[in-house]
């Protein structure tokens, strides 16, 4: 009999998903190879929403038992949403089914495949935050989603902790299958061993236009005056600053690119959106720059506190915050009313708004400052995360709204 060691939902901002959208899903996980399983073994399930939001997970200790592993999970959606299944040993996934799209409770067998991580080994889920890491020689390679840095191993009391030479305030700390991690001084909630990401990368060029999309297997690359090519990647490897190559071609037509992703942030103006990396793709004798990442690894996964509108600071009394979610959602308290609405993102720039709000009435203060910010909402270009790690919402002549990370994890 399987022991059920974590049964976890995890919900997304304010949504609170009620008790008749919960029903259990359940089928069993096998892998064709006749490899045993070790009596550590644990299998893997998350339900998530099509644009990767995680709705509810668990983890059953195999207890020495061999495939097929049945299960049985809650699910709280009554939505649709896909199933991921793995098994991990030692920490690290070592086996990973494809999503499955979820039309019934009984989804039946899911067949594992033995996983090759393309470069990150381990990934952690720090809340609503994914931490990646893998190792390159003695260096531990750390990646957020909005930055990639380089950590060397120091002393510990127990497990193994890893720092950022030039900032201590940055580093990771595994504890088995969980981990402790702080981004310049930001402390995220638990982190726990999960699932990897799906790999696909997006990055994009002006001037003129092109732009690459990328998997484990292929090479997707647009540009303008030229058809497009579908290449098949070959090659990905890290170097000790993190610094990613990825090679692709097509041998029956001589066709070869290399992709060289820099942790350096990168933007089109100084008033345009950031992107994570700074990215160069050489085809023969030619290369050409880019951007690329997903600039909502800036925005989401943090609950922003407003500290500044307008320039006029806020009254304290009254917390003011800003959610984002990358399905193109903002959220938040209003300093009175909680709202809701949407915003996107261009090669340049974000938008947001129209924002609904519920209807109560506070003191007139905090009223005409929820105002000015549904109203500086409507004006916000673009924005940045600066030094100090505030996010900063701008419109055609500055700074509309300055906002810091919230320290005590607490949702938007």
């Amino acid at each position: 009999m399987l022991r059920v060691i974590l049964n976890a939902a995890i919900l997304a901002f304010a949504s609170q998903a009620s008790a008749e959208g919960e029903h259990v899903v359940s089928g069993s996980a096998t892998y064709l190879p006749r490899i045993a399983l070790s009596p550590n073994a644990v299998l893997m399930l998350e339900a998530q929403t099509a644009d990767g939001r995680l709705i509810s997970e668990e983890r059953i200790a195999t207890e020495g038992q061999q495939v097929p592993l049945p299960f049985e999970m809650t699910v709280e959606s009554d939505g649709e949403y896909q199933l991921r299944v793995g098994i991990a040993e030692a920490g690290q996934v070592i086996w990973l089914g494809d999503p499955v799209s979820v039309t019934q409770d009984d989804v039946g067998e899911i067949i594992l495949a033995l996983y090759t991580a393309p470069l990150f080994d381990f990934t952690y889920r720090c809340g609503e935050q994914m931490i990646q890491t893998t190792y390159v020689g003695e260096t531990l390679i750390m990646d957020s989603g909005s930055d990639r840095q380089p950590l060397q191993q120091v002393r510990s009391a127990s497990g193994a902790k890893y720092e950022l030479e030039e900032d201590p305030n940055t580093f990771f700390w595994s504890q088995g299958d969980t981990a402790l991690v702080s981004l310049n001084g930001y402390q995220l909630p638990e982190c726990n061993l999960a699932l990897p990401l799906q790999a696909d990368y997006k990055a994009v060029g002006l001037e003129p236009f092109w732009s690459v999309s990328l998997d484990t297997e292929t090479m997707e690359l647009e540009r303008e005056g030229m058809e497009d090519l579908s290449l098949q990647s070959s090659e990905a490897k890290m170097d000790e600053r993190g610094d990613i190559t990825i090679i692709a071609s097509d041998t029956g037509r001589a066709l070869r690119a290399v992709m060289l992703r820099q942790s350096i942030e990168c933007s089109f103006a100084p008033e345009a959106i950031p992107y994570p990396e700074t990215v160069s793709l050489s085809m023969g004798d030619e290369t050409i720059t880019g951007c690329g990442g997903d600039p909502w690894a800036y925005l989401t996964a943090r609950t922003w506190v407003v500290e500044d509108i307008n320039g006029q600071g806020v009254i304290d009394i009254a917390r003011t915050t800003i959610g984002f979610a990358s399905s193109g959602a903002i959220l938040g308290s209003g300093s009175c009313n909680r709202y809701n609405g949407t915003a996107a993102l261009s090669a340049t720039t974000l938008e947001i708004g129209p924002v609904a709000a519920t209807l109560m009435m506070c003191p007139e203060a905090l009223m005409n400052q929820e105002r000015k910010l549904f109203d500086a909402f409507e004006k916000v270009s673009s924005f940045k995360v600066d030094e100090t790690g505030a996010l900063i919402l701008n419109g055609s002549e500055g700074a509309l709204i300055t906002a810091h990370a919230a320290t005590d994890g607490s949702a938007p």
